[in-house]
């Protein structure tokens, strides 16, 4: 949700941004559905993850399945390798903070944690359904919870964000502004990997998403806070718009 309060909350949000808070704004960062320890999820997703050639060739066409042993060991390596290398690492720095919104590891706790130790940022996590291994490691996590409302507040700039991994109808202050970020009253979430119509109030961060993926250029990566605003703001116009049209019955 985006509040303006002791402003005009007719003005473009971003206009309220000034370099230093965007600084900020892209030091926290938003994702979800990161699936470590999952190696089904690549061809479920359609993630860009490949063995090396010269191992390729070390298997039978016959034997390059996830039914191979070794072949979905080697594999599952080279996913959280690049999930690390790639998704994460690339992108947030060890000073950043960052809130995985649900299905961060379906590894064993003790793999979970050694993924979880290796990468960057001050971690949050809100609970998926893929996550009961790692629930009771709170001593990697700064908290963990199933809903989180994140509230940004700088000099009369308020934005309101709803964290769950499940998707809402409705949810706190949403009349207000508040986004829903599935994982802002935005709200966001994950879970559903794109397969969820939203009312334009909430964004899907899960890192397969495709309206994610075209925003970044396909790019499977966290967005941060000042991307979230972004996207949120493109969205509150073009719904504006469309109700402008309504109102005067002009067809699209």
């Amino acid at each position: 949700m985006s509040n303006l309060e002791g402003k005009d909350q007719s003005k473009d949000i971003l206009e309220l941004i000034t370099p230093e808070i965007q600084a900020e704004m892209e030091s926290i960062w938003f994702t979800a559905d990161i699936h470590h320890g999952h190696p089904k999820i690549i061809d479920i997703c359609n993630r860009p993850v490949f063995l090396d050639q010269k191992v390729l060739e070390a298997f039978s066409p016959e034997d390059r399945n996830l039914k191979n042993k070794i072949y979905k060991e080697l594999l599952d390596r080279a996913h959280n390798e690049w999930l690390i290398k790639e998704v994460i690492n690339k992108w947030v720095k060890k000073r950043d903070t960052i809130f995985f919104i649900g299905d961060l590891s379906m590894a064993k706790r003790d793999e979970a944690e050694k993924f979880i130790d290796r990468l960057n940022g001050n971690k949050f996590l809100i609970e998926g359904n893929h996550d009961r291994n790692i629930l009771h490691s709170s001593t990697r996590f700064s908290q963990i919870t199933q809903i989180k409302d994140f509230t940004f507040s700088r000099d009369g700039l308020n934005i309101h964000i709803v964290l769950c991994h499940y998707p809402f109808v409705s949810w706190n202050r949403k009349p207000h502004g508040s986004w829903h970020v599935h994982g802002l009253p935005w709200n966001l979430y994950g879970h559903v990997h794109g397969r969820f119509r939203n009312d334009g109030l909430s964004f899907d961060v899960g890192i397969d998403n495709p309206e994610l993926l075209t925003f970044t250029g396909g790019v499977h990566r966290p967005l941060n806070l000042f991307e979230i605003v972004k996207i949120m703001e493109e969205r509150r116009k073009w719904i504006e718009d469309e109700m402008t049209r309504a109102e005067h019955g002009i067809c699209a």
